[in-house]
């Protein structure tokens, strides 16, 4: 939340530095604004199309596992 304006955004960061910046509760929810080498934006919208496209499963639908032999299954 900007202390000046109250207005909210939703910020994601990569431990990279690279980040992304979008309004969330005004007009403008189309402007994106983002830093950094990599497009984390875009990620993140693949990764909400792919959840969306799959029925939006829940938290508990996921899982990893990695043998010791290393072989590992999502």
């Amino acid at each position: 939340m900007d202390d000046d304006t109250g207005a909210m955004s939703l910020q994601l960061q990569g431990r990279d530095g690279t980040w992304a910046r979008v309004p969330i509760a005004d007009e403008h929810t189309t402007t994106v604004t983002y830093g950094g080498s990599a497009d984390l934006w875009r990620r993140a919208e693949a990764a909400w199309r792919w959840w969306n496209d799959h029925g939006r499963p829940a938290q508990d639908r996921f899982g990893y596992a990695r043998e010791a032999d290393g072989h590992q299954y999502a």
